[in-house]
């Protein structure tokens, strides 16, 4: 069986999620929600702990990092009860030169927590900060079996290389394939790089009310471009999702 993949959402940013948590696992979604910053790590983790499908990601938002300095340090003394990291990267959509300076303290103080940790799957966030963003994640990568999944990336042909040389993923959603850049941007990705998402709840607009209308938009964008039936492309994404997270199991010990 294949599921859809939802690898970057907000599930708790949903009006009634205290009521909906059932539903939205019963859903045959695998999905990863994500947090703004580690205050939200433990009601988050309560809240989906009974959840087959759904995991919580740990994270910190490089849109409030200049005004949470503080709980970086936080966000590292929970780094090894979680397994899914996000959403943390940075955000060049600032002309304040002292957030930006802010937003990579804390990307390089989390990133340098890497280190010593069992593998971890990263949804990141580099919107107008490629650059900036994938020269820190090659760096502390490199040589490990840590994920990276770039979420609704934006940035240009050269930076996506780099990735794509690093062993990134791309996670797209249906707002992307239906923009000119967006496309521009799919036709430059393998499609053993690309992943899906959601966004959810921000990406929720006319026609697209639910996580499974934006999903299957997606495929539908997907299929088109890689000229087969939204349901290979489904399988397709789904295969590529379980092989990175297979890819993130620690090794086993040899107990000969």
């Amino acid at each position: 069986m294949s599921y859809f993949v939802d690898a970057h959402c907000h599930l708790d940013l949903f009006p009634s999620i205290r009521t909906s948590v059932a539903e939205q696992d019963a859903l045959p979604i695998k999905t990863i929600t994500v947090t703004n910053t580690p205050t939200l790590w433990a009601p988050n983790v309560k809240l989906f702990k009974e959840c087959r499908n759904i995991r919580v990601a740990l994270g910190l938002h490089p849109e409030l990092a200049s005004q949470r300095v503080h709980e970086a340090e936080k966000l590292r003394a929970l780094w090894a009860e979680a397994k899914y990291i996000g959403e943390i990267g940075l955000d060049g959509a600032s002309a304040d030169e002292a957030e930006r300076r802010a937003q990579m303290v804390v990307f390089r103080n989390v990133l340098g927590a890497l280190q010593h940790q069992a593998p971890k799957i990263l949804t990141v966030h580099s919107r107008g900060a490629a650059h900036e963003t994938i020269t820190e994640l090659v760096q502390a990568v490199r040589g490990s079996q840590h994920q990276v999944i770039l979420h609704w990336y934006s940035g240009g042909r050269d930076e996506l290389r780099q990735a794509l040389a690093a062993g990134f993923y791309f996670s797209v959603n249906h707002k992307m394939v239906a923009s000119r850049t967006g496309q521009q941007i799919l036709l430059a990705l393998p499609k053993t790089a690309v992943l899906t998402e959601t966004d959810a709840p921000f990406t929720f607009a006319g026609n697209v009310a639910t996580r499974q209308q934006s999903l299957l938009k997606t495929l539908t964008g997907l299929a088109q471009q890689w000229n087969c039936d939204p349901e290979e492309a489904k399988q397709h994404v789904w295969e590529q999702f379980s092989r990175m997270v297979r890819a993130a199991q620690p090794p086993t010990k040899n107990t000969a």
